[in-house]
């Protein structure tokens, strides 16, 4: 067989290969530019949705995020994306925090509330990659993330199995202790704004 034929098609598949993966990007490109504003009005209203739900009736306003809890030293440390103070009738009834600790799956995505008294009003995740059946269940099993609420935002809480009071998810201590890092951190944030 002639070497330049043979070379003459590896260059030839080299090209078409080049050019359809040009394509494929340039069309994830424009797919991502046109979507990106949705996705970003979709991620707003989830977390007015869950603000409302934790902190019901309330109106709520943007409180600059203190620079260490923006971009914690620790890469371990949840980063707090949004601090919103809460108002009811006139009145201060705390403050919904916006945060996002590492679980199994990557980053979760939770709105933590915390009432005027000290005490944490609620929490809600709002997006997560955690397994389906396990670390999901964060997200859906409303009686798990019933035991947060009530409880005092001192930044000391932990699961079980550390010695705290939050039961864990069974199969899922990973998630299970990101979600707790995340409410202690949203409390911490919310203790030193004073």
């Amino acid at each position: 067989m002639d070497s330049s034929k043979k070379g003459g098609g590896i260059l030839m598949l080299v090209v078409v290969l080049g050019l359809i993966t040009f394509v494929c990007a340039l069309l994830l490109g424009v797919i991502n530019s046109v979507t990106k504003d949705k996705i970003e009005q979709n991620g707003i209203e989830t977390r007015n949705q869950a603000m409302s739900e934790i902190i019901p009736d309330a109106e709520f306003a943007d409180v600059e995020v203190p620079a260490d809890f923006a971009t914690p030293a620790d890469k371990n440390q949840p980063v707090v994306s949004g601090v919103y103070k809460a108002t009811l009738g006139g009145a201060d009834a705390g403050y919904c925090v916006e945060v996002n600790p590492k679980g199994f799956g990557g980053a979760l995505k939770m709105i933590v509330g915390i009432n005027q008294d000290g005490t944490i009003a609620g929490i809600k995740v709002t997006e997560a990659s955690e397994t389906p059946g396990l670390g999901a269940k964060a997200q859906s099993d409303k009686n798990w993330i019933a035991q947060f609420a009530g409880q005092s935002a001192d930044g000391s809480l932990a699961v079980s199995k550390d010695g705290g009071t939050i039961n864990a998810i069974t199969g899922a201590t990973i998630t299970s202790r990101a979600v707790t890092l995340g409410v202690n951190t949203a409390a911490n944030c919310v203790a030193s704004l004073g």
